[in-house]
């Protein structure tokens, strides 16, 4: 019955990230939604968890006055690079050929291969 429980657990924590896959979302937030779902599990289950989804690639994370947040990663949006906007938070994807081009140029001339979490920080056209 506790791996069944688990398991629930989990699917809560997924379906929580993905509803709020346009944002990065911090352990206290999950935290918070479980309890609103009725299910009693602590912060170090639900880090556990994070740190899992996080090795398999399927977050994004960000640290933000010594708290570290995440956003995951839809399937089609496991490329390229991103924005994010330091006042709003907001976040996108920066899928084009230019940027396939910056990354070509960094890896052959740097000897650095950018991964599918790299965030460009900056401010959006709404914040200006």
């Amino acid at each position: 019955m506790k791996s069944i429980y688990r398991t629930e657990q989990r699917k809560l924590i997924i379906d929580f990230l993905i509803l709020n896959q346009k944002q990065f979302v911090d352990a206290e937030d999950i935290l918070e939604y479980m309890k609103n779902n009725h299910q009693t599990v602590g912060l170090t289950t639900i880090y556990r968890f994070l740190n899992i989804l996080e090795k398999e690639q399927k977050l994004r994370t960000d640290i933000r006055n010594h708290t570290k947040y995440y956003q995951f990663i839809l399937p089609e949006d496991n490329h390229g690079l991103f924005l994010k906007c330091k006042l709003c938070g907001k976040s996108m994807n920066l899928n084009c050929e230019e940027i396939e081009k910056i990354s070509e140029h960094i890896k052959s001339e740097h000897n650095f291969k950018l991964d599918t979490n790299t965030i460009i920080y900056g401010v959006c056209n709404k914040c200006m």
